[in-house]
């Protein structure tokens, strides 16, 4: 949390692509519901992307300060499910760890399976197969049955538990040695987050700390995949803005504390910052300079415009004025003449 999230001004915003994907066009009453089941009606502003009334009660009943995380589960379509994490009791950065937009039609296996729940399944075998997008013989899948070694392996950073996984049947996703439900992360999120595994030849998510709320690890890991896809779609996405890579970075610098094996990712996002940030030529002016012309030109439009009426006004009124004036030459001329005929009338 920053000093506009809970010391003055109260305003949170919502980063845009989520608020494109997950939220309603226009101003709407949101419910933040505490870990303790109670709820708080907030304003979301869907022209700011952001919530501003009721947002400060929240955060005086929670007492929040600068430092805390927070985290944000999309569990409704105007509702979130949110969890606190206290600065003097985890260190975090100072901004929220995100929206963890887990599917809202889970909602209730989310909330109701405990911590002893996933615990008592550490057994329970994933076979989550996706049939359209890849098969276990796949030449090209980075875990096929023909991969180099029998399986791919890590001199730089070994994992034991990584070389086990030789297709995406034997994938699974383990925390605190327990296996996390395949109900609770969606299909693609967990394809992705199997393929960007794959890519860093580990878990990403091995140095989670142990006795993780199984709900957090389960919205980081699809969080996570969530953002590998925005970075990725980045250069094509119209949609994805300035704004989405600092949200980004923010995210993953949260993930990296809680000890997501994120690293990558955020120097990816750090990357694509400094592009749009570095200085182009004199050819090339920048992206602020551009808009500053713009806008600067549209003023002296608007100027040209108003000088324009201004003397076509003028222009009017000159007119105005020679047609008086003839009318009064007109005039001055009849009187002469009227004068000249009767001085010279006959006796």
């Amino acid at each position: 949390m920053q000093k506009s999230h809970v010391v003055k001004g109260f305003w949170l915003g919502v980063p845009l692509n989520f608020c494109g994907e997950h939220l309603p066009k226009h101003d709407v009453t949101i419910v933040l519901e505490d870990e303790d089941g109670h709820g708080f009606d907030t304003n979301y502003l869907a022209r700011k992307q952001g919530l501003s009334g009721g947002w400060h009660g929240f955060v005086v009943r929670h007492g929040l300060m600068v430092g805390d995380a927070v985290i944000f589960q999309l569990v409704g379509p105007k509702r979130f499910k949110v969890y606190i994490l206290r600065e003097n009791k985890f260190t975090t950065t100072d901004g929220p760890l995100g929206l963890l937009s887990l599917d809202t039609s889970m909602e209730n296996n989310i909330l109701e399976t405990s911590y002893e729940d996933v615990k008592s399944k550490k057994d329970l075998e994933l076979t989550k197969v996706i049939t359209n997008k890849a098969s276990d013989n796949d030449s090209n899948d980075l875990f096929s049955e023909e991969a180099v070694n029998g399986g791919i392996r890590s001199a730089a950073d070994p994992d034991p538990d990584f070389d086990a996984v030789k297709t995406f049947r034997a994938f699974k996703t383990v925390v605190d040695s327990s296996v996390i439900d395949r109900k609770l992360v969606p299909d693609h999120q967990l394809w992705r987050y199997y393929k960007l595994c794959g890519a860093r030849k580990a878990f990403l998510h091995r140095r989670l700390p142990k006795h993780i709320n199984p709900t957090l690890a389960t919205g980081v890991i699809a969080e996570t995949a969530s953002i590998a896809k925005g970075i990725r779609s980045y250069p094509t996405t119209s949609s994805s803005s300035f704004e989405d890579l600092a949200a980004w970075k923010k995210t993953l610098e949260s993930f990296e504390l809680l000890g997501m094996d994120v690293s990558f990712m955020r120097k990816r996002v750090d990357e694509l910052l400094f592009l749009l940030d570095a200085s182009p030529s004199d050819d090339h002016p920048s992206e602020g300079y551009e808009e500053a012309m713009k806008l600067e030109r549209a003023r002296a439009t608007e100027k040209v415009r108003a000088l324009e009426s201004k003397m076509a006004s003028l222009k009017d009124a000159l007119k105005e004025m020679d047609m008086e004036m003839e009318e009064i030459a007109g005039e001055k001329r009849g009187h002469a003449d009227a004068m000249l005929q009767l001085a010279a009338a006959p006796w």
